[in-house]
């Protein structure tokens, strides 16, 4: 009876793994639940909020920053 309750739920979940992935038109072996629109919608969203801009500059200011200090050091040896 275990067994048989275990068989019934093993299939099941196989079963709705195939079919979500055969009902999007993805390979058999392929996560039903990725999103690959999410990770373009993330990127758009975060350009529109200029997240982008802001992290490039944060970059090339500690960039130049640590240019300046290693620099100094280089200068000090």
């Amino acid at each position: 009876m275990k067994i048989l309750l275990l068989a019934i739920i093993l299939s099941f979940g196989v079963g709705l793994w195939f079919g979500i992935n055969i009902g999007k038109g993805n390979a058999l072996y392929e996560n039903p639940m990725n999103d690959p629109d999410v990770l373009s919608e993330a990127h758009e969203s975060a350009d529109d909020a200029g997240l982008i801009d802001q992290g490039e500059e944060f970059l090339n200011n500690k960039k130049s920053m640590l240019k300046g200090k290693v620099k100094d050091m280089v200068d000090d040896l």
